[in-house]
C-alpha cells in the first residue's frame, strides 16, 4: 500500500512547465547590429555603381549628394562606344586563353596535391598559394623584368600577358577542384579502374562530373580576376593594347572623367553579365 501511495502521490505532484523559446531571443546582443551591418554593407557596394552610372550620364557634371545626376544624356557612350567596345574585345582576348590555361593547368596540379603523395608535395601547395600573398605590383614588375628584358624578352605581349594573368590566376582555379575532389570518394574512381578503364578515363567518367560546378566556379573567378588585372596588363602591355582597366586608367589620365566611368560602368556590367550567367551553369549544370 505504501509504494501505491507513493506513487499516486508522485503522480498528483504538479510539474514545473517548460518554458517557450521567445520570439527574437537569437543572438539578442546582435539583433540591431546584424540589420544596420547589413544595410551598411549593401550601401558600400551598390553606391559606386551608382556614382558612376550618375557621372557617366551627367551632362552638366554635377551630381546632387555626390551621387545621383542633376542631368541625364548618353552621348558619351554613343560617342565612346567603339572605344568602349575595343576595351571589351581586348580585355576578352586576354580572359579566354587565361582561363583554358588555368584549366589545363590547374586541374592535374588539383588532382596531384589531392590524390597522389610525392615529394615536395607541401611546398608545391604553398607555392600554388604564393600569388595570393605577393602584392600584385610585385607580381608584375617581375613579370615584366621576365618579358621585357630577361629570357622570355621576344614573346608578344599578348602571350605575356596571358601568361601573367595565368600565374596570378592560378589559386582561384586550383583551390575550387582542391576542395571539391576532397569531398569525392577515391573508391568510386577505384571501381570504375578495377572494371577495365584507364585512370584518365576513369577520371574522366566518374569524377570530373561530379566537380564541375567547382571547375565553373574557378572559371568564374579566374575570368573575373583577369578582366580586373591592372598591374599586370599595365607593366606588359603595349600601345595597340588597351584592356578595359586600361582604358579606364588612361580616360582618367588625359582627364576625362566622364569617360573613364562609362568605361568602368561598361566593365561592370560585362563583368557582373558575365559572372551570373556562370552563377546560373553552376547552379543548373547537368552533366551525363
Amino acid at each position: 500500500m505504501s509504494g501505491l501511495s507513493g506513487t499516486v502521490v508522485a503522480e498528483k505532484l504538479p510539474t514545473a512547465p517548460v518554458p517557450a523559446p521567445r520570439r527574437g531571443s537569437f543572438l539578442p546582443p546582435f539583433r540591431w547590429i546584424f540589420p544596420a551591418t547589413t544595410l551598411g554593407l549593401i550601401l558600400f557596394i551598390i553606391l559606386p555603381p551608382i556614382t558612376l552610372l550618375s557621372l557617366s550620364v551627367n551632362d552638366r557634371f554635377d551630381l546632387v549628394w555626390g551621387i545621383f545626376p542633376a542631368g541625364v544624356s548618353f552621348d558619351l557612350y554613343r560617342e565612346s562606344g567603339p572605344a568602349i567596345l575595343r576595351s571589351v574585345a581586348h580585355s576578352m582576348r586576354i580572359a579566354v586563353p587565361t582561363v583554358i590555361l588555368s584549366f589545363l593547368v590547374g586541374l592535374p596540379v588539383a588532382y596531384a596535391l589531392v590524390r597522389l603523395r610525392f615529394p615536395g608535395r607541401g611546398l608545391l601547395a604553398e607555392l600554388v598559394n604564393l600569388p595570393l600573398v605577393f602584392p600584385p605590383i610585385v607580381l608584375a614588375f617581375g613579370l615584366m623584368q621576365m618579358f621585357k628584358q630577361g629570357p622570355f624578352a621576344g614573346v608578344s605581349p599578348w602571350v605575356a600577358i596571358v601568361l601573367g594573368h595565368t600565374i596570378v590566376s592560378l589559386p582561384f582555379m586550383i583551390q575550387p577542384i582542391i576542395a571539391a575532389l576532397q569531398r569525392v570518394d577515391i573508391a568510386v574512381e577505384d571501381a570504375a579502374r578495377s572494371l577495365g578503364a584507364s585512370p584518365l578515363r576513369a577520371f574522366l567518367t566518374t569524377v570530373l562530373p561530379i566537380i564541375v560546378p567547382s571547375v565553373l566556379t574557378g572559371v568564374a573567378l579566374v575570368f573575373a580576376r583577369s578582366i580586373s588585372d591592372f598591374e599586370i596588363t599595365l607593366l606588359l602591355t603595349t600601345p595597340e593594347i588597351s584592356t578595359m582597366p586600361i582604358a579606364i586608367y588612361q580616360a582618367f589620365e588625359s582627364g576625362s572623367t566622364r569617360l573613364g566611368a562609362a568605361v568602368a560602368m561598361a566593365t561592370n556590367l560585362f563583368a557582373v553579365g558575365v559572372i551570373v550567367i556562370l552563377e546560373v551553369a553552376v547552379r543548373r549544370v547537368r552533366w551525363w
